[in-house]
């Protein structure tokens, strides 16, 4: 498996050099990963097949559950609360 970066991270610390990264979010949860150079893909997480999409090492082996869809169940909930006064 090829990572495709998907966004590049400047971090500054103090007293420290400044390190250079390109990064990615997790599908599922939005947790940004700091990808290291020549890194191994299998270290940072996984491929979602069922979303096609790169998830974190957290959100392997727990089934696909995109940020979408627990946003979606989110609103039908506060929907139907206020639908019953609540």
């Amino acid at each position: 498996m090829w990572l495709r970066p998907q966004g590049y991270a400047v971090i500054k610390e103090d007293g420290k050099r400044d390190r250079e990264a390109n990064s990615m979010t997790c599908a599922h949860c939005c947790r940004i990963t700091h990808i290291p150079a020549k890194c191994d893909p299998a270290d940072l997480g996984g491929f979602c097949t069922v979303c096609s999409s790169l998830i974190c090492a957290q959100c392997v082996g727990k089934g696909c559950d995109p940020l979408e869809e627990k946003l979606r169940r989110m609103e039908a909930r506060g929907a139907a609360l206020r639908s019953y006064g609540g």
